[in-house]
């Protein structure tokens, strides 16, 4: 969470660079590899999805920061800092920073360990601003879905569907279904659903619809 005085959407800081006190959750990662710096007061790291385990920090580097004045970092850490993650759950008190910001910290060097974070597939999936009043907060890939059954009288259920990509046109999506319905719908957690919008009188949803196999 941000306990910062502003407020951040999970869209506004995915891709972003950030930086974040140092509290107890980047505490802990950091003391797990002795990588803690008496002369550093903050860090900077970078929030991107990861498709499992969520929205995620790396940190990147320790930097001191005074009143109006930009950070200065103290170390940069190996490999853009591969390992040095934490949900951004646990993430406490952060800044995001500009592009310009970053650019002037030499942050917007090419980071060729996001390309396995960034599919193509997702890319587009990700991109979709109308699909964020349904996403998991802090889960960007996970959106909850209502499940309907084609050819079974059953009480519709909402569930949560991890979306793995996108028809050519944008009208469907394909994910993997993240928990097991209550009743007997045909499908199981695991199982891949196609999910397309709907709307009724309450207004507009995500729907599943599937049928028994």
């Amino acid at each position: 969470m941000n306990d910062g005085t502003t407020s951040y959407s999970d869209r506004e800081i995915i891709n972003s660079w950030a930086v974040a006190e140092i509290g107890p959750g980047i505490s802990r990662v950091l003391s797990a590899k002795g990588l803690m710096r008496p002369n550093a007061d903050r860090c900077i790291g970078f929030f991107y999805v990861d498709h499992e385990d969520g929205i995620t920090f790396r940190i990147h580097s320790l930097c001191r920061t005074g009143a109006g004045k930009p950070p200065e970092i103290v170390v940069n850490f190996e490999n853009h800092g591969e390992g040095l993650i934490l949900h951004s759950d646990e993430v406490g008190a952060y800044t995001l920073l500009s592009n310009d910001e970053a650019n002037r910290l030499s942050l917007l060097e090419e980071q060729r360990w996001r390309i396995y974070y960034e599919p193509e597939p997702l890319q587009a999936v990700r991109k979709r601003a109308d699909l964020d009043r349904f996403r998991a907060p802090g889960y960007f890939d996970d959106v909850s879905v209502i499940l309907v059954s084609k050819d079974r009288e059953l009480i519709p259920e909402g569930v949560w569907v991890r979306l793995e990509g996108q028809s050519d046109d944008g009208a469907s999506f394909r994910g993997t279904l993240l928990n097991e319905p209550y009743s007997d719908f045909g499908v199981h957690e695991g199982d891949m659903v196609t999910v397309s919008f709907a709307e009724d009188e309450e207004g507009r949803f995500l729907v599943a619809e599937v049928e028994s196999r």
